[in-house]
């Protein structure tokens, strides 16, 4: 039995059935990155393969970058959200949150086409981990709180590039829950050398 209708989460199959064709463009343009080259697909390539007019395609997505950024931009919207809705959280404290939610949270089959199309476009990588950086970037406050700095000093920018740096490796090789312990260990030693 299905949720009633306005309660919380509740979706109507009109949402469910966008949220569906958004998620079969997003795969398959990111599998034609993978198979031909971002360059090498176009917007009705992508159409085709997810068997959609070309006009549906850039009605979600404005752009191939916005599909080939798509899972960056998710993620660090989510990494963004654990940080502005709990201001006053220590950095390692929301990033911790954020992360297990994340291993939680993230397709492995989606991840595995992520990072194909990761290999088979290196500059994808690059911006896709400057997204994540840029996110991670939102938390400097929280950084600079907990390592006494004030938010405009060097060390908080150097620290949460460094961070950001990190935290996309971690998400595109793929989130591990055994790899999760000494990953933030790993946070913790970068965050605690500007203190």
């Amino acid at each position: 039995m299905g949720e009633p209708k306005g309660a919380p989460g509740a979706t109507s199959l009109r949402e469910r059935s966008k949220a569906k064709r958004r998620e079969a463009i997003r795969r398959a343009g990111m599998r034609l990155f993978a198979e031909r080259g971002y360059e090498g697909a176009t917007i009705a390539d992508i159409a085709e393969a997810a068997e959609v007019a070309p006009r549906t395609v850039s009605m979600y997505f404005p752009s191939k970058a916005d599909i080939a950024l798509s899972v960056a931009a998710d993620v660090a919207g989510r990494l963004t959200a654990v940080f502005e809705a709990r201001p006053g959280v220590s950095f390692l404290a929301a990033v911790d949150e954020w992360l297990t939610g994340e291993i939680e949270h993230l397709d492995p089959e989606l991840m595995a086409l992520t990072a194909a199309m990761y290999e088979a476009n290196p500059a994808l990588r690059s911006l896709s981990s400057t997204e994540v950086a840029d996110a991670a970037a939102v938390g400097g406050p929280a950084f600079a709180a907990e390592a006494g700095l004030p938010p405009e000093h060097p060390m908080t920018a150097v620290i949460g590039a460094a961070a950001g740096a990190a935290i996309a490796k971690y998400l595109t090789s793929g989130p591990d829950p055994d790899l999760h312990g000494p990953f933030m260990a790993c946070l913790r030693a970068i965050t605690t050398a500007a203190s």
